[in-house]
């Protein structure tokens, strides 16, 4: 039987195409990981997490997002956000908890195929790769932090919908 057309066969839960005439069989796209990295994991990066996950899921994009801190998470992460950044975060609805926070490995770097440190976290072994981005403190300076945040993810994510696989 000659294959004329592409299709789908589904295998264990992973997609495979078959491409026609020789039925050669296509590597399954694998999804575009991207990392954030900030010095304790709790504002710039957390942020850039949450909204980078908003703008590819409004985009359709297959994304595997994640941030990182490179000091160890502290007892009280929250002491770092102040009240005025809270309230300017519940009232753009981003949660910088919403992942538990982890601190940064070598490998969480060798692993993501994007990585992104802000500021002085860009200096940091293991992150000599990374793209760096500057940001205003989000504490004290939200609206210029949040529009510096928009600009670079907006340009990612069209970098994202670009890449092979990327819906």
């Amino acid at each position: 039987m000659t294959l004329h057309r592409r299709y789908l066969l589904q295998f264990a839960g992973a997609a495979v195409l078959l491409s026609s005439p020789a039925g050669a069989v296509e590597k399954p796209c694998s999804v575009t990981r991207v990392l954030f990295i900030c010095p304790l994991g709790v504002v710039k990066s957390a942020i850039a997490r949450e909204e980078l996950r908003r703008i590819v899921k409004a985009r359709g994009l297959s994304v595997q997002i994640q941030s990182r801190g490179v000091e160890p998470p502290k007892d009280h992460p929250e002491n770092d956000i102040s009240p005025a950044l809270a309230a300017h975060l519940k009232e753009d609805g981003i949660d910088p908890f919403a992942d538990p926070l982890r601190r940064f490995s070598r490998e969480d770097a060798r692993r993501a195929d994007i990585v992104i440190a802000f500021d002085e976290a860009a200096a940091a072994p293991g992150l000599e790769q990374a793209r760096a981005w500057k940001s205003p403190s989000w504490n004290s300076q939200y609206a210029q932090a949040k529009a510096a945040l928009s600009q670079n993810l907006q340009t990612l994510a069209d970098e994202l919908a670009v890449r092979p696989c990327a819906r």
